[in-house]
């Protein structure tokens, strides 16, 4: 595409001759003549003089005089837009049940829905109209299904799991596997029976390979809109929120409250019964113990206020200093 064309494409004002061509999309430092590239965090500030790309997508405010450049009100819109334009999706299976499938009895089955090769399906479960699923996924007995989700190959999604509409589950997640939970009796351990679901409300999206454990009554509930990276577990009997983010490795333990619009980060762990409020973020890394209270950000082990965190830490990285000053005064005093 022409830079005008692109210009036009995204809405956004060029800065620049319009007849160049754009071959390809590339990250700032790697991008080359021919490239397209965007700005979008301070940290890549030196890289606008220095990245050989023939032009740069920017928000409205940013100025660079000696680069092509596109400015644009909203820079993650319009880089979505320009990614599917140059690299489209690649197609998702055409509607159809393959041969190789084994399908159940009394399978209620939408319409335009795609079944893979080697899927297995139980009995009772229905399935909504322009679902995907694809091949090797297994869907267990008496599961809902809701329309256009997508199943992707090797899932499990057990008995009485729930899935709205367009809900996306990765390769080789689980949905509705038993819980952790054992009572020691007599210095062993019994299992504790797990007889509820999931419910995986509307646009939910769960990344490979994370597992989301069924309750032992009642449901695990993940609320629409939420989003889990690939290996998150989330524990029996919790809730999580709407438009909420948890990140890779994070741990939720079993019967926590999550409210809406929390972001988790990377590798965090949250343990039992615990609430945490609207509107948290939890840094990566981070230990929680105890209840966190809506609309602030929390790091560390244990957790605690961000701006508290930071002080303590960094009178730990101070604390060798601090020891030798003490250790100082201590050979003076022997003296005195």
């Amino acid at each position: 595409m022409k830079l005008k064309e692109i210009a036009q494409f995204v809405h956004g004002v060029l800065k620049g001759p319009g007849d160049l061509e754009i071959i390809g999309i590339a990250r700032i430092e790697e991008a080359r003549a021919g490239d397209l590239t965007w700005f979008s965090h301070p940290r890549y500030k030196k890289w606008l003089s220095k990245t050989q790309a023939s032009c740069v997508v920017v928000l409205n405010e940013e100025d660079a005089p000696d680069i092509n450049m596109i400015k644009v009100d909203n820079l993650a819109i319009a880089m979505e837009s320009l990614l599917l334009k140059f690299y489209p999706l690649t197609p998702l299976p055409t509607a159809g049940i393959s041969k190789l499938a084994t399908i159940g009895g009394n399978v209620k089955k939408g319409k335009n829905i795609s079944v893979g090769d080697f899927v297995c399906i139980g009995y009772e479960t229905e399935i909504g109209d322009n679902t995907i699923i694809m091949d090797g996924a297994y869907i267990g007995n008496k599961v809902k299904i809701g329309k256009d989700c997508q199943i992707h190959p090797n899932a499990v999604i057990k008995e009485d799991v729930f899935l709205g509409d367009r809900v996306i589950i990765g390769a080789g997640t689980v949905v509705g596997s038993d819980g952790f939970a054992y009572n020691r009796i007599a210095g062993r351990y019994k299992k504790m029976p797990h007889r509820g679901g999931v419910i995986l409300e509307d646009d939910v999206e769960v990344g490979a390979n994370s597992t989301i454990d069924k309750s032992v009554v009642g449901s695990t509930i993940v609320r629409k809109g939420t989003k889990l990276d690939n290996l998150v577990h989330v524990a029996h009997n919790v809730i999580i929120g709407e438009n909420s983010i948890l990140c890779a490795q994070v741990g939720i333990a079993g019967s926590v409250n999550i409210g809406n619009n929390v972001v988790i980060a990377g590798q965090a762990g949250v343990p039992d019964h615990i609430t945490v409020g609207d509107n948290v973020v939890i840094a990566a890394q981070s230990g929680v113990t105890k209840d966190i209270p809506e609309g602030i950000t929390v790091s560390g082990f244990p957790a605690r206020p961000h701006i508290e965190s930071n002080r303590a830490y960094s009178l730990l990285i101070d604390l060798p200093n601090l020891f030798k000053r003490v250790k100082k005064l201590e050979e003076q005093c022997k003296k005195q």
